[in-house]
């Protein structure tokens, strides 16, 4: 129920902020699925998670939980902390948790957000969650979450499923992802 009705608050605040184009939300398949993202700016985890056909689950920094309100309402929103600074064993092992039991999981490829609004390179911890979870990856492009003006375009595409299969390459798999949400860009219109 408080899931539904923050769901629903945010995803009308975001739609009176920006003027929201969402494509692809049809290529987002049940089960456990990965989307993996760009991140620009403070907007853009709102974005999609207000715009997926079931809950979204996704790692935030640990920074974000000090505040006692903002902890409990990103939590019940499907955020769990990380710690940037060093491999958070507690992290990956409940983001594949999160996988395994079916459930919508995304993550920022970069790991945090780009100050040149150009991706950065990826983290290899992508690559790790996708070979050890085998899910399908849904690469994720999201744009216009920084422009300062009111009513600006912005949005969400949601790409075609890629699966790694045996793949265990984490730069590979993590670069692969990359890629296909800078192909994204390009259907941007």
């Amino acid at each position: 129920m408080v899931y539904h009705f923050i769901r629903f608050v945010v995803g009308l605040a975001a739609r009176i902020r920006f003027r929201v184009t969402i494509k692809g939300k049809g290529n987002i398949p049940e089960g456990g699925v990965i989307i993996a993202m760009n991140h620009q700016g403070n907007w853009d985890s709102l974005l999609v998670g207000t715009n997926t056909p079931r809950k979204l689950h996704i790692m935030a920094k640990e920074s974000l939980f000090k505040n006692k309100l903002l902890a409990w309402t990103i939590t019940e929103m499907g955020a769990f902390p990380i710690n940037r600074e060093k491999a958070d064993i507690k992290s990956l092992k409940n983001s594949l948790k999160i996988i395994k039991d079916g459930k919508l999981f995304s993550l920022f490829i970069e790991g945090s957000r780009s100050k040149t609004g150009e991706m950065q390179e990826p983290k290899k911890g992508v690559g790790f969650i996708v070979a050890r979870s085998g899910a399908p990856v849904i690469p994720t492009y999201i744009y216009g979450t920084t422009n300062k003006k009111w009513f600006a375009k912005a949005g969400v595409i949601f790409g075609e499923p890629i699966y790694f299969g045996d793949e265990t390459d984490y730069e590979k798999i993590a670069k692969t992802i990359a890629n296909a949400i800078k192909d994204l860009k390009n259907k941007v219109s």
